[in-house]
């Protein structure tokens, strides 16, 4: 099972479940993803979504190598990874608010996950890239454009150019994230979130965030599409092949 969901409280919890790939994303992953949330929003006694994953050391690695190496291996194009966005964007698009409670490392395509959450909840152990340069790639989920949204455009370009690592703190100052809590209890903080959030109405709750999804739209334009023609352009390129022939290497 890549995905367990749990009723909890006022929250339903989402927990990726795939630990020998460092739970990575991948298509049936995210589609479960998509119909857990689509669910959740028709029963009215959740008030919120908590996503979360399994093990103490990773978040999410990103994108699955396998699935995406495969792709790449058969000449199929960008769009398998591409078309993944419409299942994603659920977690911003949904009426209930979503806070990710993160217990471990993320890297890649699973920082433009974090980037669809209402809010996050960092552990002070974890630590953040945007890994897609040294892949060879580009965000392909509109990572970059809500990346500048989140910290600015003085601190995307250093987080997407270098691919550098930072730590929870970090992500907490330049506003990356909301909160760093301690060890093995982002969690049980973020169920705390979504039962505060719970003492107002669901449907004002659900109509202020139809509202911010207006005003984000408003103010993106066309930027998730460009940025995504963008991630296509330098799909399985030179630099993009050695990475993967560089990962598998690795793995022997």
């Amino acid at each position: 099972m890549s995905l367990r969901i749990e009723p909890t409280g006022d929250a339903l919890v989402l927990t990726i479940d795939r630990p020998k790939t460092r739970n990575a994303l991948d298509r049936d992953l995210t589609r479960r993803m998509a119909e857990a949330v689509r669910a959740a929003e028709a029963d009215p006694r959740v008030r919120g979504i908590v996503l979360t994953a399994t093990g103490e050391e990773t978040f999410v690695s990103g994108g699955d190598l396998h699935e995406i190496s495969r792709a790449v291996r058969e000449q199929a194009g960008p769009s398998g990874v591409l078309d993944m966005y419409d299942d994603l964007v659920v977690l911003e698009t949904s009426a209930l608010p979503v806070v990710a409670a993160v217990q471990g490392d993320v890297y890649g395509g699973g920082c433009e996950l974090l980037l669809l959450c209402d809010m996050v909840l960092v552990e002070a152990h974890a630590s953040l890239a945007f890994r897609h340069s040294r892949m060879g790639l580009s965000p392909a989920w509109g990572g970059l454009t809500r990346l500048v949204e989140r910290v600015g455009p003085i601190e995307a370009p250093r987080l997407l150019f270098s691919a550098e690592k930072i730590g929870a703190e970090e992500a907490a100052r330049i506003g990356l994230v909301n909160e760093v809590v301690p060890k093995g209890t982002s969690r049980e903080r973020a169920l705390e979130r979504i039962e505060r959030i719970a003492g107002s109405a669901r449907n004002v709750v659900g109509a202020q965030k139809r509202a911010l999804m207006a005003v984000r739209n408003a103010m993106r334009g066309d930027a998730i599409s460009r940025e995504r023609a963008i991630f296509a352009e330098v799909w399985a390129g030179p630099a993009h092949q050695a990475a993967i022939d560089a990962f598998f290497k690795r793995r022997g």
